[in-house]
């Protein structure tokens, strides 16, 4: 046997960077086996084929898919849709899977993929288990229609898809779809106008796709639009980016966003724990929550902007909690900027904590008097700050939620270019009265009921005979297979 040399490589999935590990040249990733819950698969593919309905898989990927998938599947037991969840657990922790119990999902769960590694071997790893699951599917129940629901814009989004279109010639429904980044024209002229304009026209000037980020998602999303035959988008805007793509516009609904259905029950439920009995220092003033993860964003020159514009803030005297997700953690070990965290605790107008396990006590925190806004990158809270009413602060440079800039007017890209520029364009808003209740009273985007609005389209998809993949003959309505036209390939 020959000598394996050893060489270090960083994991780059949680974050960019990651602890090192040693692995061999050559290597072949240790991959843990997927498990199967056979007694739920049996019985809800034996219930569609005697119903002659379709499989609805809902695929989980990351700790939001959890509450966005909520209301689909609720919606899909109602109306009697045969359906489970593949769940890839790729976050395998308590704190991100917090959504299985509190959504009362873990009894749907027929497949955990167990999957692991950086972003090649996820994508590997889901291309080869979801291939071996729709085959093991195909294999038992041959005449049964399964169809992969997919979310948003993670990995699963774009892989599973493909492995199900490869292995079985069925495509997936996209949830989600259509999320495109674009940028206001502005952000190119920063430097050549003042703060009031540059929000100015972020409200009114032009906007201009830019695709780049968030990396991988933007990716992810236009990739599992190719591989999807039905798409529900948000809003009229990514629809409108659907249709510019080549997407029939017959097999694309407007629905409004996922997050609704989730953040209506939490409104209406209490948390188990009031979010200021486990953390009683926000009860004192209003706070600006601020939550990092984008891989974009921890490039040298941002994050340093970030952590910098966050000491600022805190001197200047701005309540601020400060939530430290996997990435973020990461970051500020590696740009060894865990002591300017360190030397803020000693503040008590700051307040750092790690990710709050349950969504109902993000949710009860947001909607009280003691939110004074978010900096954030994530897409779901401009969407949820949009429907509660409070002040959005978008820190990135584009977004796939730009409706919540220019048509709601309840966000605004902070980008984060230097904590001086961060900072200025924070404070000018927190500071005009006028400006942050117009961005707490906006038009509300989203809509009401999306889980149900998808599923019953789903149902009546089902009732006319759709099938979720078309060849060029069937799609131009020349002729139809008198099979599904797939034994033979």
């Amino acid at each position: 046997m020959t000598e394996q040399k050893t060489f270090p490589v960083t994991d780059a999935y949680e974050s960019m960077f990651g602890s090192k590990v040693e692995e061999t040249e050559n290597f072949l990733p240790s991959i843990l086996p997927l498990n199967l819950n056979k007694h739920l698969i049996q019985s809800v593919m034996e219930k569609a084929k005697k119903e002659k309905k379709w499989v609805l898989i809902f695929v989980i990927g990351t700790k939001p898919c959890f509450y966005k998938f909520y209301g689909s599947i609720v919606a899909a037991n109602k109306l009697g849709i045969p359906n489970f969840i593949i769940n890839s657990n790729q976050h395998y922790d308590d704190v991100l899977t917090r959504g299985l119990t509190e959504f009362n999902l873990q009894t749907q769960v027929a497949c955990n993929l167990a999957i692991r590694g950086d972003l090649a071997q996820k994508s590997a790893e889901l291309l080869m288990k979801v291939s071996w699951f729709a085959r093991y599917l195909k294999k038992n129940w041959p005449n049964v229609t399964v169809v992969p629901v997919v979310l948003g814009d993670t990995i699963m989004t774009a892989i599973v898809p493909a492995a199900w279109m490869f292995s079985r010639v069925e495509k997936a429904i996209q949830v989600e779809a259509g999320l495109r980044s674009m940028a206001p024209e502005v952000m190119k002229r920063y430097k050549d106008v003042d703060i009031e304009t540059f929000i100015d026209q972020q409200f009114y000037g032009k906007w201009l796709l830019l695709r780049n980020e968030p990396f991988p998602e933007q990716w992810d999303t236009y990739t599992s639009a190719a591989g999807s035959e039905f798409h529900f988008a948000p809003v009229e805007l990514n629809k409108e980016h659907l249709i510019r793509e080549g997407y029939p516009e017959k097999n694309i609904w407007v629905v409004g966003g996922v997050v609704v259905d989730a953040l209506e029950l939490k409104r209406k439920e209490k948390a188990e724990r009031s979010v200021f009995d486990v953390y009683p220092q926000l009860e004192k003033g209003q706070w600006l929550r601020v939550d990092i993860h984008r891989r974009e964003n921890l490039t040298p020159r941002r994050f340093k902007a970030i952590v910098e514009t966050t000491l600022d803030l805190v001197k200047k005297g701005y309540n601020v909690n400060f939530i430290e997700m996997s990435a973020t953690r990461n970051a500020l070990d590696y740009y060894k900027m865990r002591d300017v965290m360190n030397k803020l605790r000693k503040y008590k107008n700051f307040l750092h904590t790690n990710v709050w396990p349950e969504y109902a006590n993000v949710v009860e925190f947001f909607e009280s008097k003691n939110c004074l806004a978010a900096l954030t990158d994530s897409g779901g809270v401009q969407e949820e700050l949009n429907l509660i009413g409070k002040a959005c602060f978008t820190c990135r440079i584009s977004t796939d939620r730009p409706e919540t800039v220019y048509d709601a007017k309840s966000n605004v890209l902070v980008p984060p270019i230097s904590s001086n520029y961060m900072v200025r364009l924070i404070a000018h808003i927190t500071n005009n009265a006028a400006l942050i209740k117009k961005m707490g009273s906006a038009k509300k985007l989203y809509g009401s009921n999306v889980g149900y609005k998808q599923m019953s389209i789903i149902s009546k998809l089902m009732k006319k005979g759709e099938r979720p993949f078309k060849w060029a003959h069937e799609a131009l309505g020349l002729w139809k297979e008198k099979s599904k036209g797939i034994e033979y390939l």
